[in-house]
């Protein structure tokens, strides 16, 4: 397939200044102010001719700046964009110049692009009644709304039938009927194998119209690929985002934009003991407890550090888990859950400690003794069990049989013990035992 644009390790660099003082300093003395801001960070990708590209992201993830870039409106810092013929950008007021009229910025924007006045004057009637801005087109465009400003934006892109079309939130404002008319337009250049990049929050119009999405997250590909494989995971990410406070939103940020920060794999020696972190702010010690998980919505973490790599814990209620680490990371506690006493194996994840209930769990000893069971109670696969750590969920039938006990455990301030009845290995609370007479 022939390319059609390709984005090599793009980065965008601005300067953050406080005030225009900081500002002007910068500009006449040797010493260095502001702040480097990346609106782009190693943007790389390539679009097939024919391809319908949707750029996702929240707000400030750098879709229009990379927008602006491919156009060649805005100078990238570094990296390099090759483009396979004509480029044409419909945003919000892009290029258009406030004190012309509409009609005056039709012509000088074809003038722009290299068409002479024969063929401005024969484009002009079509653009003006695309437009469906009647007697307003002499009008000056500083007086004209946004949405007037885009259907002008966007009739005078689409007639002069470029090869590469860029559409940032073009379609966003003004009526449905002429975002309706203006798709119907873009489905056609679509039928022509013309090239798209389109930007915008509606899923449904992403769904509807693209092929491939660039889902990219504060300046970085988060993910590239067909819209099939892309869009659902970017949904569930935004319902994530939704719920998050303040102080969450914070934390993603921090770590996707540091994204090369320790694992949580490099946390554990061979050992299999945690060490202190070098970042104070967050502090991981071995601990040995033991939890059942709280009703109501919760989330189990695979790394506390990125707040939205989340799945819910639904199917992990009604069972207790092993503890062997805990963490403290930006005022929060969170606990290393594990189906097995070793956190080397059966890990789950990280779960908040305010959504868990724990008891202190310790080993007692290996000695051998025997109890006989009184009747009642449950065989659990660990102790503190749960409905779904049911061996045997009733006792009964084995009333006044023998329990050889091979191994004692507290948890809180309750004993149990680990045996073998009825071939199966279980542990069973002490209330359910009775000593050998």
């Amino acid at each position: 397939m022939e390319k059609s644009i390709v984005v090599s390790n793009i980065k965008k660099k601005y300067k953050l200044y406080n005030g225009t003082k900081e500002r002007l300093l910068d500009l006449i003395t040797p010493n260095n102010y502001g702040k480097d801001f990346y609106a782009l960070r190693g943007v790389s990708f390539e679009a097939e001719k024919g391809d319908v590209i949707g750029f996702v992201g929240i707000n400030g993830s750098g879709k229009s700046t990379l927008s602006n870039i491919i156009a060649g409106i805005v100078p990238e810092s570094s990296g390099n964009v090759e483009t396979n013929g004509q480029v044409s950008l419909i945003a919000v007021a892009s290029g258009l110049k406030g004190e012309l009229t509409g009609r005056d910025n039709i012509e000088l924007k074809c003038l722009m692009l290299g068409l002479n006045s024969d063929e401005i004057k024969e484009l002009e009637p079509e653009i003006i009644e695309f437009s469906e801005l009647g007697e307003f087109i002499d009008q000056p465009v500083k007086s004209y709304s946004s949405g007037m400003k885009s259907r002008l934006g966007f009739a005078i892109s689409v007639n002069i039938d470029p090869d590469i079309l860029i559409i940032d939130e073009a379609l966003s404002v003004g009526d449905k009927a002429f975002a309706e008319k203006s798709l119907s337009k873009m489905k056609e250049f679509k039928e022509k194998g013309k090239t798209m990049i389109f930007v915008s929050h509606s899923i449904g119009q992403m769904k509807q119209f693209c092929q491939k999405i660039l889902w990219l997250e504060y300046g970085m590909v988060k993910e590239f690929g067909l819209v099939e494989e892309v869009i659902p995971k970017y949904e569930t990410f935004l319902k994530r985002w939704q719920k998050m406070s303040k102080r969450e939103r914070g934390d993603y940020r921090k770590y996707s934009i540091q994204h090369d920060r320790t694992s949580m794999d490099t946390l554990m020696n061979s050992e299999g003991e945690t060490e202190l972190d070098v970042d104070s702010s967050r502090q991981i010690r071995p601990i040995s407890m033991i939890v059942h998980i709280n009703g109501g919505q919760s989330y189990i973490y695979s790394d506390p550090f990125n707040p939205m790599n989340t799945a819910s814990s639904e199917e992990y209620k009604h069972c207790a888990y092993y503890v062997k680490r805990e963490m403290k990371y930006s005022g929060e506690l969170f606990f290393l859950l594990s189906a097995y006493p070793s956190a080397e194996k059966g890990v789950i994840g990280w779960m908040k400690a305010s959504d868990v209930s724990s008891l202190n769990h310790v080993a007692i000893d290996e000695d051998k003794k025997t109890f006989y069971l009184i009747g009642t109670g449950s065989g659990f696969n660990c102790p503190w069990g749960g409905k779904k750590n049911y061996v045997d969920s009733d006792l009964r039938p084995f009333e006044n049989r023998k329990f050889a006990v091979i191994k004692t455990d507290k948890v809180g301030n309750n004993l149990w013990y680990f045996g073998t009845l009825n071939g199966k290995e279980m542990w069973i609370h002490h209330n359910f035992l009775k000593a050998h007479q």
